[in-house]
């Protein structure tokens, strides 16, 4: 509530009568009834279903493990929320890991520093919202009804069948065009293919902002033996600042298809990289796999679909909540992690604004990572992982062969 002094009147203004008046300033809610189309209201697209062999060789290329299908996925799949852990870890930080770790491993988010929570977010439900609205943002300062041209998402992750609605949004709605820009990179060319095919990305962006289209989906399927993927992170920030220095960024919505995306953490670090949604698609996919194998018993594929993407929607507004940002859309594009371990030629690049009180690793050392789990989907020898069709994992659990833990068996002892 609030109340205006008002010295020209030389009166006081209660809380109703300023309200009111800025209500009624404009037709509000005409303009949104008009304006906003819901994304399940466009035509349906048919749902296309991949052999397992396919699937297998996805997961391998973005790193999944047996670990992430059991202790992470499962669970979200099974009952709409996260698997509870342990706060702690004695795994080494990414950029000391002997092994190849996710670019989402080298982000760690900002918290309020006090002791209450900024934000309660399952007692203050009625404060928080998920839904967001993908496409062109207008002038706030001067609001019309072309402001309220937006497709509405009631949550930021999107599943393959939303996608795909989106992809040919042209087809339901003439003023709306989308864009698909393909995140692929030569694997052979190690980090300067990394670096030409970024540059390369960032051009079709402009390209598609610049013919009029008012949604882009950045995208790394269709991977190849020759085309790794670009991390879906390095690919969403690299485009998100190259518009906002152009001063186009309000021109598009941006929507990301990305397969290594499959956990909270990854989630939240792509919407506050700029993303309006994620559709984490081998995640899905990975999610009927399991079901079709007999690895996911007692649940339907379409109620472990959404009990995925609401585990992952309450877990986003989780994270939010330890900075006391309520909405989605005010924390896509706010930034608020700090790198551990990257270089700061890279952040000032495509990270921009970004803390990161070290420095670390550039190009070169991403693409050597995303390199060797590359090799592990197209080995030269065919047959050297027949004996087991994923890693084990060991990240969150002490695997022989898995990552280094500080208390292992030998410490133990």
């Amino acid at each position: 509530r609030m109340f205006l002094v008002d010295t020209d009147a030389g009166r006081i203004i209660e809380d109703d009568e300023v309200k009111t008046a800025l209500a009624a300033e404009h037709p509000y809610e005409e303009w949104l009834d008009q304006g906003i189309t819901c994304l399940d209201d466009l035509p349906d697209r048919p749902h296309v279903r991949y052999p397992h062999g396919d699937v297998v060789r996805r997961q391998l290329v973005f790193g999944y493990t047996t670990e992430d299908q059991r202790i992470l996925m499962a669970p979200m799949a099974k009952t709409g929320g996260e698997a509870l852990g342990s706060m702690g870890t004695d795994t080494p930080i990414a950029v000391l890991s002997d092994r190849p770790r996710l670019l989402f491993d080298y982000f760690a988010q900002l918290f309020a520093q006090v002791t209450n929570p900024p934000l309660d977010a399952i007692r203050e439900e009625l404060v928080t919202s998920l839904g967001s609205t993908i496409g062109p943002e207008r002038n706030l300062l001067a609001p019309g009804p072309e402001s309220c041209r937006q497709i509405q998402v009631p949550f930021p992750i999107l599943h393959n069948d939303q996608l795909a609605k989106l992809v040919h949004v042209a087809d339901g709605l003439d003023d709306f065009e989308a864009v698909v820009i393909r995140g692929l990179y030569p694997v052979a060319e190690g980090g300067a293919g990394l670096r030409a095919a970024l540059d390369d990305v960032r051009r079709q962006a402009s390209e598609a902002v610049a013919n009029g289209a008012n949604v882009v989906i950045l995208s790394d399927r269709k991977s190849t033996r020759e085309l790794a993927p670009i991390p879906s992170l390095l690919l969403t920030a690299a485009v998100h600042h190259h518009l906002v220095r152009e001063k186009t960024r309000t021109s598009v919505g941006l929507v990301i298809e990305a397969g290594d995306a499959r956990e909270v953490h990854h989630m939240a670090l792509l919407l506050g990289y700029g993303a309006a949604a994620i559709n984490p698609y081998l995640a899905f996919e990975t999610v009927e796999d399991m079901i079709a194998r007999g690895a996911l018993a007692d649940v339907a594929l379409d109620k472990a679909v959404a009990n995925y993407i609401k585990a992952a929607g309450k877990g986003v507004l989780k994270v939010m909540s330890k900075m006391g940002i309520s909405t989605v859309a005010s924390y896509t594009g706010a930034q608020v992690f700090e790198a551990v371990g990257l270089g700061q030629e890279l952040i000032d690049e495509y990270f921009t604004g970004t803390a990161s009180k070290l420095g670390g690793i550039g190009l070169d050392e991403i693409a050597a990572e995303v390199a060797e789990r590359h090799g592990r989907a197209y080995p030269a020898r065919p047959t050297a992982r027949a004996h087991r069709e994923l890693e084990v994992g060991g990240e969150y659990q002490w695997r022989r062969e898995g990552e280094y833990h500080l208390f292992n068996p030998e410490t133990v002892y």
